[in-house]
């Protein structure tokens, strides 16, 4: 276990579920709300347990919304959007295609790009961009399993809690 100073540890504090869910245990698949105590580290990571030491101190993550949990909005589709980047036959034939995106960073507000969009026009003040590569062939079950994974590790990475629902957990999508 890493050392941490105390004055980069906030610990003891409470929650009482409905904002943090455990990193699922990709073998099992579980993925669950956590209630009771935990720390929150000074890189913003949070952990379960008063304390680093006080038991498993299991990673867990944000998860919550202003309102009643539901899916993300997007803004309305204007005529001069472009729609969203499918995949074409050369994507399928290498098996994977990078999905592009952006979040308000004060809001559950995601859009998805064309890589045109995601490289020229995003301002990077009011939006975080990130990438997200999407398996598109193998086996059924292993490609739901990649995608959840890459999804989850896209909201830790670029703080983008929520894609998961704003993507409607559709982890197949485009799978052939």
């Amino acid at each position: 276990m890493a050392y941490y100073p105390k004055n980069k540890i906030q610990q003891n504090l409470q929650t009482n579920g409905g904002e943090y869910k455990t990193i699922p245990n990709y073998n099992s698949g579980i993925d669950s709300f956590y209630s009771g105590y935990y720390y929150k580290l000074y890189n913003g990571k949070t952990y379960t347990g008063k304390y680093p030491g006080d038991g498993d101190n299991i990673e867990i993550i944000f998860y919550t919304f202003t309102s009643t949990p539901s899916s993300p909005t997007t803004k309305p589709l204007t005529t001069t959007d472009v729609p969203p980047l499918f995949p074409t036959p050369k994507d399928y034939e290498i098996g994977v295609f990078t999905r592009y995106f952006k979040k308000k960073r004060n809001e559950y507000l995601f859009d998805e790009l064309t890589q045109d969009q995601y490289n020229n026009n995003v301002n990077n003040t009011l939006y975080i961009k990130f990438q997200v590569q999407w398996q598109l062939v193998g086996d059924r079950d292993a490609t739901y399993n990649v995608n959840r994974n890459m999804v989850l590790l896209a909201e830790q990475r670029s703080n983008a809690y929520g894609l998961q629902l704003y993507l409607k957990e559709d982890y197949l999508k485009y799978y052939k």
